[in-house]
């Protein structure tokens, strides 16, 4: 489907703006393209089961509902999620609390992890044709 592999690929573009932001020490902001990465190849999954949500909480319960707690993925992709989210937050709209470089960096490792398993299932089950990197590999799928 057309529409999921473009959601993917601005999944993609997402991560790499996180990364130039990292790179620049923009790291509130860094962390809104972490979250935004792993919220849109979210949606995407959600939407082979047809699943259509307006809120991010909604995308997330669903995601954790539907392919979390059957196991599709692992139980951890639920607390990597809820973390930048909540970081997302923080560097969207908290004035007196910023985002680390640490945190920046591994807040982007998890939504590239999380990213790369949706993309792989989303290919293996046959609903985008992608390919991943020699050096990207499937974990826990």
């Amino acid at each position: 489907m057309e529409q999921l592999e473009t959601m993917i690929r601005k999944a993609e573009r997402s991560l790499a703006s996180a990364k130039r932001q990292i790179e620049e020490g923009d790291y509130d902001f860094a962390s809104s393209r972490v979250y935004y990465a792993a919220f849109y190849a979210m949606e995407a999954i959600l939407l082979t089961e047809n699943m259509v949500f307006s809120k991010h909480g909604a995308v997330i319960g669903a995601f954790n509902q539907h392919f979390i707690k059957p196991g599709i993925f692992p139980k951890e992709f639920s607390k990597l999620i809820t973390r930048i989210f909540r970081e997302r937050h923080i560097g969207d709209y908290e004035f007196d609390l910023s985002i680390g470089e640490d945190e920046a960096k591994e807040d982007l490792e998890h939504a590239e992890r999380i990213v790369k398993n949706i993309t792989s299932y989303l290919t293996r089950e046959g609903f985008i044709e992608y390919k991943l990197g020699a050096e990207e590999k499937e974990e826990n799928l």
